[in-house]
């Protein structure tokens, strides 16, 4: 009994936070008025030049054969201020990037394991920063997609 007395007075602390629309109204409407957007999906899956890294998730491919594509990942032909400058060309306002996609694999060093471009493909570099700081210098708004799932961790709710 006393295990759910504690549950009842700890749940609401974890309730999601309710927000008023006057509280965001500047922001909802920056974004409406701003139209076109730019979302960047990059990592390991830009090897094979297979869809995402989907697909593993839909069985096109073999777990192992999808990380292998870590050893191939060089991002030799990154150009953040040419993307830049690609995304101010065409008018969009903001630019949103994948930071780590399902796969588990992070674009900048992470000290949360080993799987990301710089300990575990021959990019060994952070790739984000420089996106970012080309991104403002252009004067567009900077968004990150950073995905919880990560198809690699032993704890993924695995269908």
């Amino acid at each position: 009994m006393t295990g759910a007395l504690l549950l009842q007075l700890v749940a609401p602390a974890y309730a999601q936070q309710k927000t008023d629309p006057k509280e965001i109204h500047d922001k909802m409407q920056w974004f409406a008025d701003a139209k076109l957007g730019i979302f960047i999906h990059w990592g390991i899956y830009a090897v094979n030049g297979i869809d995402e890294s989907w697909s593993f998730h839909n069985r096109k491919i073999s777990h192992p054969e999808y990380m292998k594509q870590l050893k191939g990942f060089t991002a030799k032909n990154y150009d953040p201020q040419a993307w830049a400058d690609l995304i101010k060309e065409s008018g969009a306002r903001y630019a949103v990037i994948t930071t780590k996609h399902h796969d588990g694999v992070a674009l900048w060093n992470t000290k949360f394991g080993k799987l990301d471009v710089v300990k575990a493909t021959p990019a060994k570099r952070d790739l984000l920063t420089p996106f970012f700081a080309a991104i403002r210098k252009n004067g567009i708004k900077a968004g990150a997609y950073y995905s919880l799932l990560d198809w690699t961790n032993n704890d993924y709710p695995a269908s």
